[in-house]
């Protein structure tokens, strides 16, 4: 495939993927994690970080498969004309309940918070209207904009620890790792339901020709979600304790209220909420825009402009006609999400895992690894000569003579590690206070190696995709 037909770059898309995830857990769901999981809340995130690795192992095996294929595309062509419009239909309807759920419960956020006067339906339209206008677009334009904010956020959310200091009390966190398994495995399915709005990310397969990069962006973006989320529920719990979060309607916003620096400056949440907005209205853009790629593809065409107004149009008329209470909105969005994604997305992406196989993988990274090796073994052997010449000249001699597949291995035996030092808590715990401490502090420790290390294995895939290109142009 040509170089040019790449869209958006692996960066982009693993900020859009922290995006959609993140924008998820900042409105709704944190409340029902704390009530179920108390104390413990914030390792409930692991389970369905699981779920995530495998969706992205799924779609890079289609990628190298299909390669330039989204995947209402490869659903048409793995399953045939009938069945493959079944499975799109599915997916399309799952969307739709997407888009549904967060414009409701977006527009009752900004109802309650900045605009109680203004009626929900005004604010809904003007969502809508900003979908439209975007609709008109492209995922680029989506992803430039995520580029502006995404950093500030996740900067913002990793300063919390810092501005909350004076408000923390680490004893409201005691004991850890107390709770039933039972319960935590209850909230790890309530998180599956949001985390499964990873399979929108599908939608765009064909905007990044290199599989591995499509498999490092999601990792890395689903980690940096994960680190996020669990970052915000520690914070919950230890400034509002185990009990209060579950009964506030949003506890995150209630959490950076909390945040005074001085006189001065005591209405923080004023500027986190400039940072929060486009990050939760991105998200929704980048649904609607994979809605639209999916109804355009029924019809087996690309372009879906001419599609954008009419089915905007019928998303505000269903939104505002669906849910006729706030409790109605938060019981679909939180308890319905999980079944939606249970119900079709396991059995569908099993099917594609056994049907894609009649398809012989066309990836040029292979070549590229290969290479990769060969060239950093002579650059060993001529800095062992005469010196490193190119020191740091990617990132770094010795990360990079570290090969993608070892930081892969490297980020599956973290994530594994996270499950020991969870499942030896809950063993232990309850009869030693210290081994749940010393759990807590390793997960905590292992979430940030693996920000760190999907980090790495996706500067080597675009280190391999610079060597691939070339050798790719040149066979197509």
């Amino acid at each position: 495939m040509p170089v040019n037909t790449q869209v958006i770059n692996q960066r982009q898309l693993s900020w859009l993927v922290g995006s959609l995830l993140t924008g998820g857990g900042l409105l709704s769901i944190q409340h029902d994690q704390v009530r179920i999981a108390h104390m413990d809340t914030w390792f409930v995130y692991l389970l369905p970080t699981v779920y995530i690795l495998f969706i992205a192992y799924v779609f890079t095996q289609l990628s190298m498969r299909l390669p330039g294929k989204h995947l209402f595309e490869i659903n048409f062509i793995l399953f045939g004309r009938w069945f493959g419009m079944l499975a799109n239909v599915v997916v399309l309807i799952h969307l739709w309940f997407i888009l549904l759920r967060d414009l409701r419960m977006f527009g009752k956020f900004i109802g309650t918070i900045l605009l109680p006067n203004t009626p929900e339906e005004m604010i809904v339209l003007l969502l809508v209207v900003l979908l439209m206008f975007y609709g008109r677009t492209s995922a680029e334009v989506v992803s430039r904009v995520n580029d502006l904010f995404f950093p500030v956020f996740f900067t913002l959310t990793l300063m919390l620890p810092f501005l909350l200091s004076n408000e923390m009390s680490f004893r409201l966190l005691q004991p850890i790792l107390t709770t039933s398994p039972e319960q935590l495995g209850y909230a790890g399915l309530l998180s599956v339901g949001w985390y499964g709005d990873i399979i929108i990310a599908g939608a765009f397969l064909h905007m990044i020709w290199n599989s591995r990069q499509i498999h490092s962006a999601l990792r890395h973006g689903s980690l940096m979600a994960t680190a996020l989320l669990s970052l915000f529920l520690f914070m919950e719990v230890a400034v509002l304790g185990p009990n209060i979060p579950g009964n506030l309607i949003y506890p995150n916003y209630s959490l950076v209220q909390h945040i005074q620096i001085t006189d001065f400056l005591d209405r923080m949440d004023l500027l986190i909420l400039s940072i929060w907005f486009p990050i939760i209205v991105g998200k929704m853009i980048f649904i609607y825009l994979a809605f639209l790629i999916g109804i355009a593809s029924l019809i087996r065409q690309r372009d879906y402009t001419l599609i954008n107004s009419p089915v905007s149009l019928f998303l505000l008329l269903t939104t505002i006609l669906a849910f006729k209470s706030t409790p109605e909105v938060f019981s679909f969005g939180n308890y319905s999400s999980p079944v939606f994604v249970l119900s079709y997305q396991p059995a569908l992406l099993a099917a594609m895992l056994l049907l894609m196989r009649r398809f012989p993988k066309r990836s040029p990274e292979r070549h590229a690894e290969q290479s990769s090796g060969r060239n950093q073994g002579h650059d060993r052997d001529g800095a062992s000569k005469g010196g490193n010449r190119h020191p740091g000249k990617r990132f770094g001699s010795r990360l990079g003579a570290i090969s993608g597949r070892a930081w892969l291995r490297a980020g599956n035996m973290l994530l594994a590690l996270g499950f020991v030092f969870v499942g030896a808590g809950l063993i232990f715990s309850r009869n030693y206070a210290l081994i749940g401490k010393l759990a807590g502090f390793g997960y905590a420790f292992v979430l940030a190696l693996l920000l760190f290390v999907t980090h790495m294995e996706m500067r080597k895939a675009k280190d391999l995709a610079a060597r691939s290109s070339p050798n790719s142009a040149q066979s197509s």
